[in-house]
């Protein structure tokens, strides 16, 4: 019985653990004045967003990052949150209405988990608000002056191996 409580919370860990990742950047600015901005910025086309993820690495501080293939959406990443080592693969795909969203199975020293993640995107100007749909914070995704955590071409494949190499 403890061995699969123990199995069940690091699957939930590890399964959170991205979701952790992508809300770091939500502290660089009060969160009420960013969501107010937010609130009265346009919806990204489905086009803006695609042109903002297609073959782009979208980084993760120094604990993940994710890429975006335009060869059948793939969807790769890695993570080191917490000091555990894990990676996901999967497909990404825009629902509409400013969504990306990606569809992937983690892996990790606990097991594997599957999980579907989605983004909303907004756009007042040159900057573009993000948040984790439905309920995530508002935070600035890229700035007026154009810094992003996405970066052009494939950022993750070789960290990827590595971790699937050790696990």
């Amino acid at each position: 019985m403890k061995r699969i409580l123990v199995n069940c919370l690091g699957a939930a860990l590890a399964c959170s653990v991205p979701v952790l990742a992508f809300q770091v950047p939500a502290v660089a600015k009060p969160a009420t004045k960013i969501a107010e901005k937010a609130q009265k910025a346009a919806v990204v086309p489905d086009a803006g967003v695609y042109q903002i993820y297609q073959n782009h690495s979208w980084l993760w501080g120094n604990h993940g990052a994710a890429f975006f293939a335009v060869k059948q959406r793939q969807f790769n990443a890695w993570s080191t949150e917490g000091g555990k080592p894990s990676f996901g693969d999967g497909m990404w795909f825009l629902p509409g209405s400013g969504k990306l969203c990606f569809r992937a199975k983690w892996h990790g020293s606990w097991g594997a988990k599957g999980s579907m993640t989605c983004f909303e995107h907004r756009q007042a100007g040159k900057v573009i608000y993000q948040r984790r749909s439905p309920n995530g914070e508002w935070y600035e995704f890229r700035s007026a002056r154009g810094k992003s955590d996405v970066k052009y071409g494939d950022r993750v494949s070789r960290k990827l191996k590595r971790i699937k190499a050790r696990l």
